[in-house]
């Protein structure tokens, strides 16, 4: 479980989406507890809870909780982090929103005009963009090839619970 974590974190991703951040995806998907013997099942969960890895795999619209997003464009820096500080819609300087839109000012005296920065939406559609359940059966199903002879001929021994 934890190599198909590790591929999926530097197979996946990275070949699907543009990678800002190389830590994020490792922090977001967890597993939320390991197999046992009597219970063979495993599953990744994004403990974050920001990732939204079910909309990357399947699409989707995704809503805002409050408010509205502020979808950027082009003009807008991005960063290892997103869109960097001082470009975020609340630290914009000379700011102006108008009609689900923020400007910014630019230029002085005659030369002054706006530019576009970010676009305000309740809600958004995502693409299906990253194949994670296609990928994750791939990777399991090889991992299982690989360990499955090696588990086999070593057994673990069951600790027996005796009631008194």
């Amino acid at each position: 479980m934890l190599r198909t974590r590790d591929r999926l974190a530097q197979e996946t991703w990275p070949s699907h989406v543009k990678v800002r951040n190389k830590a994020f995806i490792k922090a977001a998907l967890r597993q939320p507890e390991f197999s046992k013997k009597t219970d063979l099942r495993v599953a990744l969960v994004d403990r974050t809870g920001r990732a939204t890895l079910n909309l990357h795999d399947k699409g989707g619209v995704k809503r805002a909780q409050s408010g509205r997003f502020a979808i950027p464009t082009s003009r807008v820096r991005r960063g290892s982090k997103g869109v960097v500080a001082s470009q975020r819609p609340g630290n914009l300087e000379r700011k102006v929103v108008k009609d689900g839109l923020i400007f910014q000012a630019v230029s002085k005296g005659k030369a002054q005009r706006l530019q576009l920065m970010f676009k305000l939406q309740a809600a958004t559609r995502v693409k299906p963009d990253v194949p994670f359940r296609r990928d994750f059966a791939r990777f399991m199903q090889e991992e299982m090839r690989r360990e499955l002879p090696k588990a086999v001929a070593h057994p673990v021994r069951v600790e027996r619970v005796q009631n008194a």
